[in-house]
């Protein structure tokens, strides 16, 4: 029984440091911002626990640290992005809707993809439909599968997962 309760002490101890992570991401580092943070990421924990039905997956330290690079890259440039298309005095704007076959099949590596979708300029997903994402772009023009590729490979190599058979 010992055993069981260590485990489930060291799950809810590794959500609370990812999701403080993100959080901490999120605000960049602002210190101010734990007064909202803290009961964010308590409840985020607690909803994550209550809502899976296993532990989470084991992740690569060394897929970690290029996903944070990644996302942090991805995050600055994307906001760049659609400031320069957005805040010109004529917009570079084309917005329309388009579908990714999402290549990942385990459900938390998933959700962090289809939550990481709006890093890439221009980029906000808006549904799911089994394998498919809709996605709402800024710019049809720009084609956003090749970024998207490249998220779920950083997110394969996280989750320690082989994608095989990437979109076209």
């Amino acid at each position: 029984m010992p055993q069981i309760e260590t485990s489930k002490a060291a799950s809810i101890l590794t959500r609370i440091t990812l999701f403080a992570g993100i959080w901490w991401i999120i605000v960049q580092g602002q210190s101010d911002a734990w007064f909202i943070g803290l009961p964010a990421v308590t409840l985020a924990a607690m909803a994550s626990i209550s809502l899976s039905s296993n532990t989470l997956p084991r992740l690569s330290a060394i897929g970690l640290f290029r996903f944070i690079v990644l996302f942090m890259t991805e995050s600055i440039r994307g906001g760049i992005d659609v400031a320069r298309r957005t805040l010109t005095p004529q917009p570079r704007v084309q917005p329309d809707f388009s579908r990714y076959r999402l290549t990942l099949d385990d459900p938390h590596a998933r959700v962090l993809l289809i939550n990481c979708i709006s890093l890439l300029p221009g980029t906000l997903s808006t549904s799911i439909d089994g394998d498919y994402v809709e996605l709402h772009l800024l710019d049809i023009r720009q084609d956003p599968v090749p970024q998207l590729q490249q998220i779920e490979q950083a997110i394969s190599r996280l989750f320690r997962l082989r994608l095989e058979n990437m979109n076209a």
